[in-house]
């Protein structure tokens, strides 16, 4: 390498004294050698490009040595030479053969051995699970390659213990909040067992929702076990596995009705908060259905149990006002967008009524919740939402907390919290309270909101707003907190959903 260096500073040594001899020569551009002088007299001048011409001609005809090459096929480097320079046979001699290139290439190769990590993430990317599913430019909504399908019985209990957590799930729950038919979701579970289900994600997901809300219900009662909370969890886990599956599949009253089963697992855990989402996205849906049917011009050739569907479109509502109230969120459904008719206060099949333990006394508590959510989502948007502080916020307060006072004129909450521990069976007295809390939950709300500046962006169930509000020496529902206080005095305690 040295010696190139000082073969370079030779070769411009003699290149500075050859354009000095030319110098000499050509003594009238010395002072300018770019700019040829003035035509004037040709003898006293030389064009611009002939002086290069001569110069050029004059370095082409000085003695050079050859330096040596560097001969590719020689390296002994650390990097594997490939391609063009990997295919010189010889120092200047390129080879033109393609095959000659590639064996050279190829056999660069032979010896290569693959690490381990490059092991593992081959065998991981040829994995099944990362390859796209065949025809997915034909893909439509209820294409089964996008459905997981599964056996039912998979994850099922005991015969014996799945009827029994059936029986509880339309006992303890399903008959004061009517999700399903009781008919139709004993058939389905009978269907699951027997292994003749569909396998979609949206069959066996159903029933996990069912034996997930029993174990729940069994947790609030007098023979609950720790076992209870943790089975609830582990259907509620099931379900989360394939939440892709059910918000990609056919919009039907069987999905909204597993939304909402879902919604209500998670809300009654110890990790509450996503609930909203799956709410949200069951009324929707419920929407939609809602819409479609009222549609004219839509083609249907499915029956349609319209009392049904109208019942869990209200449990949406119901549950998604809640949820908004609570949450300081804006509602997913407006009221005057409502077409639905109101249930019966007195259906055939006496879903939605707790009824005494002895005597003939029942009060329809579904329809009760119901008019509840109404005025709940009135407060919300007349007196809640950013909206309203273009209207009197003080007036629509005020007649939002009137309407709250008439609806509680039932005959329900006459009785006292003891009084109602003796006459309702455990289970009616969860749902009982959970109106109660519900109706707390909205005057506590506006109370709050008067008193906090009127800022709907206020929560006021957070730590710091209660801990402003505790100050307070007046709040204007102070009775009904004592009330509900009374009621959660009754109720087991422990490790359970309705205390969460």
């Amino acid at each position: 390498m040295l010696e190139r260096v000082e073969e370079y500073e030779r070769r411009l040594q003699n290149l500075e004294n050859l354009l000095r001899e030319r110098s000499d020569i050509q003594t009238h551009i010395q002072s300018q050698p770019l700019q040829p002088l003035p035509p004037h007299d040709p003898n006293e001048s030389m064009s611009l490009s002939m002086w290069v011409d001569n110069l050029r001609t004059e370095v082409e005809q000085y003695p050079m040595e050859a330096s040596p090459d560097l001969d590719p096929t020689t390296y002994q480097g650390t990097y594997q030479m490939t391609g063009s320079a990997s295919s010189m046979s010889g120092a200047g001699e390129p080879v033109f053969s393609n095959e000659a290139s590639d064996d050279l290439a190829l056999q660069s190769l032979d010896d290569f051995e693959p690490s381990a990590d490059f092991e593992q993430d081959a065998a991981l990317l040829q994995d099944p699970l990362y390859q796209p599913p065949a025809g997915l430019e034909n893909l439509t909504i209820d294409d089964t390659n996008i459905v997981p399908t599964t056996m039912c019985n998979d994850s099922l209990p005991e015969p014996e213990l799945g009827a029994s957590l059936l029986a509880e799930f339309l006992v303890d729950f399903n008959t004061v909040f009517a999700l399903y038919r009781p008919n139709e979701i004993a058939e389905h579970i009978r269907i699951c067992y027997e292994g003749h289900s569909d396998g979609t994600a949206l069959a066996w997901a159903s029933a996990y929702v069912v034996l997930g809300i029993a174990h729940r219900a069994r947790a609030q009662s007098n023979v609950a076990t720790p076992m209870d909370n943790e089975l609830a969890d582990y259907y509620l886990s099931r379900i989360l596995q394939i939440v892709p599956a059910l918000l990609i599949a056919p919009p039907t009253l069987g999905l909204v009705q597993c939304l909402l089963g879902l919604g209500m697992l998670i809300r009654t855990s110890s990790h509450s908060r996503p609930s909203g989402i799956f709410i949200s996205t069951a009324l929707r849906i419920a929407q939609f259905l809602a819409y479609e049917q009222g549609d004219a011009n839509a083609a249907t050739t499915q029956v349609v149990d319209v009392e049904q569907q109208r019942r869990v479109f209200w449990c949406a509502f119901m549950l998604d006002t809640e949820e908004s109230i609570f949450s300081n969120a804006p509602t997913t459904h407006r009221t005057e967008d409502i077409r639905s008719p109101f249930p019966d206060e007195n259906p055939q099949d006496s879903l939605g009524s707790v009824a005494a333990a002895e005597g003939d006394w029942k009060v329809n508590l579904f329809a009760l919740r119901i008019r509840l959510a109404l005025i709940q989502s009135e407060a919300i948007e007349k007196v809640l939402s950013i909206s309203a502080r273009e209207s009197n916020i003080d007036e629509a307060a005020q007649s939002i907390l009137t309407r709250l006072e008439t609806w509680r004129d039932n005959e329900l909450f006459r009785y006292k919290p003891e009084q109602l521990m003796q006459l309702l069976y455990r289970s009616d007295l969860m749902h009982v309270l959970t109106v109660e809390a519900s109706y707390f939950a909205t005057v506590f709300r506006i109370y709050a909101f008067l008193s906090l500046g009127k800022n709907p962006l206020v929560n006021p169930f957070s730590a710091d707003v209660l801990a402003i509000l505790a100050a307070q020496k007046v709040h204007g529902c102070f009775r009904d907190a004592e009330r509900l206080l009374e009621h959660l005095g009754l109720i087991p305690h422990g490790d359970i959903g309705v205390c969460w």
